[in-house]
């Protein structure tokens, strides 16, 4: 359904040793790193250090990513397109200089380079026959990394994951709505060990589903009632998400324990 109005923003992974898949947020292990409140239920608050993130904000015409190096940074892009929504975008694991990202209410998938003097022209990568909602590098179970995205139409049908293929997009998991409480705005992540994460996106009250590697069988791992879910990215043994607004949660996956991770009251819909 082309009318439907994308506002479920994503987030994605750099990848490190403990590689998975993501969006629009990118976990930076490199950078400095900054200590957090952590709250636990029925314990006190406790220092953690913050790993520095990526983010874009889907709202801008012109999108941008964004490095924040501690839980309430000042905006600092680090690039940004020459015209376009950046709703959902990943760095390559392997050469974390190429940049690929989505406009959800297009069809194109993008790629622009880091050169060392500047950012190299945009480029389409890939055309799909309707839009690309979210994209997510992961590896599969002989070890060779692909590019996955996915075309949702809300409440409007089952959704589809694909995995491009060279020039050809080959379907990799239809999302059916009946699994996911009837709604997915196209937002997935996978873990380290091939597990696939849907989040149901911009509706509330909102959930966080797995799909589980081999037996396909999909369990409701989360909900919130207090906010959308959308758009999320694994990292080692967590969850991050955005809520649509001007905040990203982690999402401890064992124990469910919930905590802001990230705000910025300047941002719209920080994906």
């Amino acid at each position: 359904m082309r009318s439907y109005y994308y506002l479920a923003l994503i987030m994605a992974l750099i990848f490190t040793t403990s590689l998975g898949a993501g969006q629009a947020m990118a976990v930076d292990d490199s950078a400095k790193i900054s200590p957090m409140m952590s709250i636990k239920p029925g314990a006190s608050a406790v220092a953690e250090l913050f790993v520095p993130i990526y983010y874009a904000d889907g709202y801008q015409s012109t999108g941008s990513v964004y490095y924040a190096g501690s839980p309430s940074a000042p905006d600092n892009p680090i690039y940004t397109r020459p015209s376009g929504n950046i709703h959902s975008f990943a760095f390559h694991p392997g050469v974390p200089e190429k940049l690929y990202y989505v406009n959800a209410n297009r069809d194109d998938i993008y790629m622009s380079a880091e050169t060392g003097t500047g950012w190299s022209a945009e480029s389409v990568i890939y055309t799909h026959n309707t839009y690309v909602r979210d994209i997510a590098f992961a590896f599969d179970r002989n070890g060779d990394l692909g590019l996955y995205f996915s075309e949702a139409t809300g409440a409007g049908g089952d959704g589809k994951i694909y995995k491009l293929d060279g020039a050809s997009a080959v379907l990799y998991y239809p999302v059916k709505l009946s699994n996911v409480g009837g709604y997915w705005s196209g937002d997935f992540a996978f873990d380290s060990d091939g597990n696939l994460y849907l989040s149901s996106g911009n509706r509330v009250p909102a959930s966080i589903y797995m799909v589980e590697s081999g037996s396909g069988m999909v369990t409701k791992i989360f909900e919130s009632k207090s906010g959308s879910i959308a758009g999320l990215v694994y990292r080692g043994g967590r969850l991050y998400y955005a809520d649509g607004g001007t905040h990203i949660y982690r999402l401890d996956i064992s124990t469910k324990n919930n905590i802001v991770y990230y705000t910025n009251p300047k941002r719209t819909w920080i994906s």
